[in-house]
């Protein structure tokens, strides 16, 4: 009696083919993927800056309670003379005027709000009879704070700060020291209206500049109009020395583009990495986000804290 063939089953499975076809398919889904997830990280650490700005202005808040101003943009020892015209005390390069400029070896305002950020052991732990980059804050300066670091522009890691190798914690958050230029005078030395020249410049008609006072009272264009603090992200953006303080805005520099300065680029202006805007808290604790294509002189505008200006909602477009 014959028997019946035994049936073969083979075994089944994908071809190459079909396996290039399943993987270019997922390539072009995770190619689809990428920015959603990249544009839902973003969200997240802007909103995360957006937080760090808040708390940093209800500080601020909370030190105007306390001393009846904001602090200032940084501190200097005014120059006092004797009879003959020699220094006595206090720094003859750091605060002759209103206009000189910081220094590295100042102190920035940004460490008056220590204590009223929960960070009082730090603030205690740094002698402020000595320079920051002295020995004796050498462990201080070095504390890295989340709170004063965008996680979209890098992680709260120690930095170099500029014109020295000592490591010192980062700071993208910059204080509004002033805008805009003088008017001009043909007998004066502000002939005509030069961004290159000091002369013509303003340089306490923000809210914290050199050893400034300014109160609520002072502002007279309105909390909610006038910005207190907002994002840089200079590499080399540190909070302790005085010269990483502050910002002084005007039209000849724009948002989210390198100061340039005999040839050179100073990544210190208005500036983030959020696509196209940047970040600010106004006096009254309330965040304004600014697009960079923002006009200048309404810019400027957000900035003076007396200047009598009115700022549209057509103007922020």
């Amino acid at each position: 009696m014959l028997r019946a063939p035994l049936d073969r089953r083979w075994k089944s499975g994908f071809t190459l083919i079909e396996l290039l076809v399943v993987i270019a398919i997922i390539g072009v889904l995770v190619a689809l993927l990428l920015p959603a997830v990249q544009s839902a990280r973003e969200a997240a650490n802007r909103a995360q800056c957006q937080n760090n700005l808040k708390q940093l202005g209800l500080a601020a808040q909370e030190y105007h309670d306390s001393y009846n101003s904001f602090p200032a943009g940084w501190y200097c020892i005014p120059p006092i003379y004797d009879a003959n015209g020699t220094l006595v005390s206090g720094d003859v390069e750091g605060c002759e005027t209103v206009g000189t400029p910081y220094r590295d070896y100042q102190w920035s305002g940004l460490v008056g709000l220590f204590t009223k950020l929960e960070q009082g052991n730090l603030f205690n732990e740094l002698n402020f009879n000595f320079e920051p980059k002295s020995p004796i804050n050498t462990t201080g300066v070095r504390r890295t704070m989340t709170l004063f670091v965008c996680p979209s522009n890098r992680r709260p890691e120690t930095t170099t700060a500029t014109n020295t190798t000592q490591r010192m914690g980062p700071s993208d958050y910059r204080a509004n020291m002033a805008a805009g230029m003088i008017l001009p005078d043909p007998n004066g030395n502000c002939p005509t209206q030069d961004p290159t020249n000091p002369f013509c410049l303003n340089f306490d008609n923000g809210v914290m500049f050199q050893n400034s006072r300014v109160g609520i009272a002072d502002i007279t264009d309105g909390t909610t109009n006038t910005c207190l603090i907002g994002e840089t992200i200079a590499p080399t953006g540190v909070w302790a020395p005085a010269d990483n303080c502050c910002v002084r805005t005007n039209v000849d520099r724009t948002i989210n583009r390198p100061i340039v300065y005999q040839g050179k680029n100073y990544y210190t202006y208005w500036s983030s990495k959020h696509p196209g805007q940047v970040n600010f808290v106004n006096c009254d604790g309330s965040i304004r986000t600014v697009n960079a294509t923002i006009a200048k002189p309404v810019l400027e505008k957000l900035m003076t804290r007396a200047g009598g200006e009115t700022v549209s909602a057509d103007e922020m477009r």
